[in-house]
């Protein structure tokens, strides 16, 4: 992991050293199994899930260690806390109901924030996009959305699968702070059978904070896969297949932060963390 990197909220997004120990961001889900008394089993499981994260710093400064503090206790905004997670920034930084909108048809989230889609088979192809794609029909105003952060000195790649239907439209807006927005861009969605381009929209951290993802227009649209790389400016994303959701949508402290002062005179001290994906589900 690289020795810094970014934790925050709508309002302030701070550079930070980063964890000492990788990033466990475990996903959690219902998931229930009964034993029967003839041997077998019956088990029941949420398709979607949402992501645990524990950081762990094992010595700090006190006033890097105060910047961790300040972020759990609101003083930066008491909403979403987001972190740009290295481990899935070259990846898909994307939460894996938005990244499979598929998942919308069972259990997950709906994207149309309405009535679930309808699943159809996606089209056949060699980039390992998932078997199913949904059928949206997006209502006029409504939407769930998703913010990704911008850090300075990144940029954000975007690409968006699936086909036109009567309307539906995927939308991406790029955040100028945590007031102002930029100009919405629809995005041109990309063919699942020959286009390993991955992106075709793309929004730097010189003009804006984030992008954030919502559904628009009003009609269907079939979605197949959504990706979301966020990179340093002058790293081109290789193209190839679908890459699956290994982001989150917004985080939240499950409890305070354990704070473990070492020495005073060394000015080293310790932090533990924990994390739970929240905001899609409370939004």
């Amino acid at each position: 992991m690289s020795s810094c990197f970014y934790m925050g909220t709508r309002q302030q997004m701070l550079e930070i050293t980063a964890p000492s120990v990788s990033l466990p961001s475990s996903k959690q889900g219902y998931f229930n199994k009964v034993d029967f008394l003839n041997g077998g089993s019956a088990i029941r499981r949420s398709v979607a899930g949402h992501k645990n994260y524990t950081m762990t710093w094992n010595t700090l400064g006190r006033d890097e260690a105060r910047v961790i503090l300040d972020i759990a206790d609101g003083l930066y905004g008491t909403g979403p806390v987001y972190v740009h997670d290295p481990m899935s920034v070259d990846r898909n930084v994307l939460p894996q109901w938005w990244a499979t909108p598929s998942q919308g048809g069972y259990d997950g989230l709906p994207l149309n924030n309405s009535v679930r889609g309808e699943i159809t088979a996606t089209p056949s192809n060699s980039l390992n996009f998932p078997t199913e794609s949904i059928i949206y029909t997006v209502e006029s105003g409504l939407t769930r959305d998703v913010w990704i952060p911008i850090p300075d000195g990144h940029r954000a790649h975007i690409g968006a699968y699936g086909s036109n239907g009567t309307g539906g439209t995927v939308v991406a807006t790029p955040t100028i702070n945590s007031i102002t927005d930029g100009t919405p861009v629809t995005l041109t969605l990309m063919d699942v059978a020959s286009d390993n381009s991955r992106f075709n929209q793309t929004f730097g951290a010189a003009s804006y904070d984030g992008v954030k993802l919502s559904l628009g227009g009003v009609g269907t649209v079939t979605l197949s896969g959504i990706m979301v790389q966020v990179l340093e400016e002058g790293v081109n994303p290789p193209a190839g297949g679908f890459i699956s959701g290994q982001g989150n949508s917004g985080l939240q402290f499950v409890n305070q932060p354990i704070y473990t002062p070492y020495s005073s005179a060394l000015d080293r001290v310790g932090v533990v963390v924990e994390l739970a994906e929240y905001y899609g589900w409370t939004s």
